[in-house]
């Protein structure tokens, strides 16, 4: 039985991995920290989840019960919690991205090989049942030789949007590094890693803020040209207006010299029309894999899925998004 400690309710991701971890038969939920945004969040499901509440994150990672740390504290901090919690020795599963800075996450990483703890990024679509099937399917062959990938891969609503909680952080650059771009991109640019299985060898980008009239950007489209000849074009961001039924889309459209994959939804779901029309998701199979296969690591002591050096090269191609966006210029990697 692995003892979690959830570090931080700022991400409104929290709220789904500490029921998830604490319905999980491998760990307890044994500790919420209140630090960041909505400490009172994080008190409350303390309360409702029995599981132990500290004001900081210090006294947590001081309590040798922990094993390991779901890390959910606002992006800018997240070099300054990681460290601690390696020099801890509590394994860490820490929010996208990684860190603002490539020097950040290289910090991270080392933190974490010199104390021989695990390390995991959360990036939910390659979790997700309809991708996983996708995925089969290519390295089958069934469709050929993959050529082009389309994806819109995050469109959600802004999360200021969302109600009892304080998502301001997510408006100022300095802390979250970017906006609805930095926010959603992530998962797409893991999801087009490993579906393509190869790396980019350019990027171009426009990121900006189109919608909302934000401080910081809500949407973006990339151009990835990959190693192998896939070309991806990636749609991301706050795009949904509050009155959207869907609070989260993803598509994929993956074509094949002999065939086409069409990912209208990457989620079970359904929708319910009366007043107003209702997207439901009845299951949601990415929080669980993700939870298990950091359990799974832990346990069985093995790498998990997603490492840090993986998530710190999400991020180098994000940043290199954001710089393509910035100058006008396809960025070459």
């Amino acid at each position: 039985m692995i003892n979690v400690g959830i570090i931080s309710y700022a991400h409104p991701h929290a709220l789904r991995y500490g029921a998830t971890f604490a319905s999980n038969p491998k760990a307890r939920l044994y500790a919420i920290s209140g630090d960041g945004a909505n400490r009172d969040v994080a008190k409350s499901e303390a309360e409702k989840l029995k599981a132990k509440f500290y004001q900081n994150y210090e006294a947590l990672l001081k309590d040798n019960k922990v094993d390991a740390v779901y890390i959910a504290i606002e992006t800018y901090r997240h070099k300054e919690v990681a460290i601690r919690a390696a020099e801890e020795g509590k394994h860490i599963l820490l929010e996208k991205p990684i860190a603002l800075t490539l020097e950040d996450a290289d910090e991270i990483i080392k933190a974490a090989k010199k104390a021989g703890v695990k390390l995991m990024v959360p990036f939910n679509p390659r979790f997700t049942t309809p991708l996983r099937k996708a995925k089969e399917m290519i390295e089958a062959g069934e469709i050929g030789d993959l050529e082009y990938i389309y994806s819109i891969s995050e469109y959600v609503k802004p999360p200021i949007f969302l109600e009892g909680l304080d998502m301001s952080w997510f408006l100022d650059v300095k802390k979250a590094g970017g906006g609805g771009f930095m926010d959603t991109a992530p998962h797409g640019i893991d999801s087009l890693l490993w579906l393509t299985n190869s790396e980019p060898k350019s990027v171009y980008a426009d990121i900006g803020s189109k919608i909302y009239g934000f401080p910081v950007d809500d949407i973006g489209t990339a151009v990835l040209r990959f190693k192998n000849g896939v070309v991806a074009v990636l749609n991301a961001g706050w795009g949904n207006p509050k009155g959207y039924s869907y609070g989260l889309e993803i598509k994929y459209y993956i074509l094949g010299k002999e065939g086409f994959l069409d990912v209208r939804t990457a989620y079970p779901d359904f929708t319910v029309y009366q007043d107003r029309a209702e997207k439901i998701y009845w299951e949601r199979a990415d929080v669980n894999g993700i939870v298990n296969s950091f359990l799974e690591s832990i346990i069985e002591d093995k790498e998990p899925p997603i490492t840090g050096e993986i998530a710190k090269k999400n991020l180098k191609i994000i940043l290199a998004a954001y710089e393509s966006s910035k100058t006008g210029k396809v960025i070459k990697f």
